[in-house]
């Protein structure tokens, strides 16, 4: 079986954001996690004959996306040690399918959220930034940026209070 264009941005488009996410467990950065994606995704298109031996497009990508990284951490650090615990090698590919659908249902609700609170939120929650950096980048006052994230956080809670307590407990 060979993947056609279509079905392949038809796989592009359905898990590139989870995927980002998955990555986002191993990286600390988010242009590097999306560049993982991007490669994974080149490298699927590249085997896109010898598909006919995968069973699960998802799962494989999954996989390929987990061991991309390991492999970006391990070829950065030589010297450091991966703490075991941090490769999620002990969840069985179910688990780290669920978990990967609860992320997807999270980035869901934020993008729902108002425009200028998910923003905020992003700023904060994704990029790490400081109640005052982000304050100063937007023009918004300390108070203001707290009142975003908390708002953003409680609209969260209450859409979804499984999910909310997965990433954010």
């Amino acid at each position: 079986m060979q993947l056609s264009k279509k079905q392949f941005s038809e796989y592009y488009h359905s898990y590139y954001r989870q995927l980002c996410l998955h990555a986002l467990h191993f990286m600390s950065d988010t242009d590097e996690a999306e560049d993982i994606v991007q490669e994974t995704f080149v490298n699927l298109w590249d085997k896109r004959e010898q598909l006919g031996t995968i069973k699960s497009v998802k799962a494989y990508l999954y996989t390929a996306v987990r061991n991309n990284c390991l492999t970006r951490i391990r070829d950065a650090k030589p010297t450091t040690p991966i703490d075991e615990g941090f490769m999620d090698e002990s969840l069985t590919e179910d688990e780290q399918m669920e978990r990967a659908e609860m992320e997807a249902r999270i980035w869901r609700m934020i993008d729902e959220l108002p425009e200028r609170r998910r923003e905020i939120f992003l700023m904060a929650k994704r990029d790490g930034l400081r109640y005052k950096e982000i304050a100063e980048q937007t023009g918004l006052t300390v108070k203001s940026v707290e009142n975003h994230v908390l708002r953003a956080m409680q609209s969260l809670r209450t859409k979804d209070f499984k999910a909310y307590l997965f990433f954010f407990a």
